[in-house]
């Protein structure tokens, strides 16, 4: 089974696996749809497609890694034993010694070459531009997912950053709490890839952030990887196709084609706010802490959007699926 090329082919799978439902009620993004969806995934439940969300005109996705079957659905493998079994295969490559290794060592390299991402000229992703004063991050249905937590969370992004010394391109999942229509706080703790990157550098730095990608390049982003590795290139090898790329409208940086949604804009060097609290994976509330703050400056989107969510909390809930791949 091959893994699916986008998130509507995975919300189609899905489907046609009895692993998902449509809930086509009106409900709050507002701690209703969190209540909903802490008790399905305890349960051991489905995926769930918010087909009309309140305040919002997108779909909301969510608890689509909530099941082992489910994590191992999204990379086309029988198990997550077998995710593993393909990426040790090419992580312990030993020098070839007879032809027979040779033509093998060959065919491995050749598969990560073919891994890398591949740039287009134009994706999906553009089929809605708003730029200026047009953006207005409202026009999503964000979670506020507990009573405690200050504002809406974006809680299952790609955020995409650049190495300013060597141009190392670096994928992370950080959340993101909602200042206003175009303003988030960036949720990049001291050890993180992306805080590297913009302690760095100087003055701006371009981030974008793509939200409702295919299965297992969302996964990519969670990966605790090595800074040399292009998150993306891992995505392309356990797809087995290479990630397509398209220019940002407003920034230098390549996004995911086939992404749902897009966030571009810029953080500066000093610009920081209070964020927090928020209802963590731990069952308790970190406290406030300043982050940089993340401007926004174009909302790129498919036509008839899908957001992407996951909620985190009390265990067990969604993101330890993701940990599961990881620990494999």
């Amino acid at each position: 089974m091959a893994s699916p090329a986008d998130l509507r082919n995975w919300i189609a799978l899905l489907e046609r696996e009895g692993e998902l439902v449509r809930i086509d009620a009106a409900v709050d993004p507002d701690l209703e749809i969190t209540e909903i969806t802490d008790r399905v995934v305890k349960a051991g439940g489905p995926a769930l497609l918010f087909t009309n969300p309140k305040g919002s005109d997108h779909p909301l996705l969510i608890n689509q890694f909530g099941t082992e079957r489910r994590m191992a659905m999204a990379f086309g493998e029988p198990s997550l034993d077998a995710v593993a079994a393909k990426l040790e295969d090419v992580l312990e490559m030993q020098p070839p010694q007879g032809l027979v290794e040779k033509v093998k060592g060959l065919k491995k390299l050749k598969s990560i070459a073919d891994s890398l991402p591949k740039t287009v000229r134009s994706g999906p992703v553009h089929e809605v531009v708003l730029t200026g004063d047009d953006v207005d991050l409202g026009l999503l249905p964000i979670q506020r997912c507990w009573p405690g937590d200050p504002a809406p969370f974006i809680t299952l992004p790609a955020v995409i950053t650049h190495d300013p010394r060597t141009g190392t391109r670096n994928v992370g999942m950080y959340r993101m709490q909602v200042v206003d229509r175009n303003t988030t706080y960036m949720h990049w703790q001291i050890h993180k890839d992306g805080r590297a990157d913009y302690l760095m550098q100087d003055g701006r730095m371009e981030v974008a952030v793509a939200l409702g990608l295919d299965p297992v390049t969302a996964y990519s982003g969670s990966a605790p990887l090595p800074k040399h590795i292009d998150e993306l290139m891992l995505a392309g090898f356990l797809k087995g196709s290479p990630v397509e790329l398209v220019k940002g409208k407003t920034i230098e940086i390549e996004v995911p084609a086939n992404a749902e949604i897009v966030l571009e804009g810029y953080v500066e060097r000093d610009d920081l706010g209070l964020e927090g609290p928020f209802g963590d994976h731990t069952g308790y509330y970190t406290g406030q802490e300043p982050f940089p703050v993340f401007h926004v400056t174009a909302l790129t989107m498919r036509r008839d959007a899908i957001y992407p969510s996951i909620v985190v909390g009390k265990p067990p809930a969604e993101d330890a699926w993701l940990g599961k791949a990881t620990e494999r």
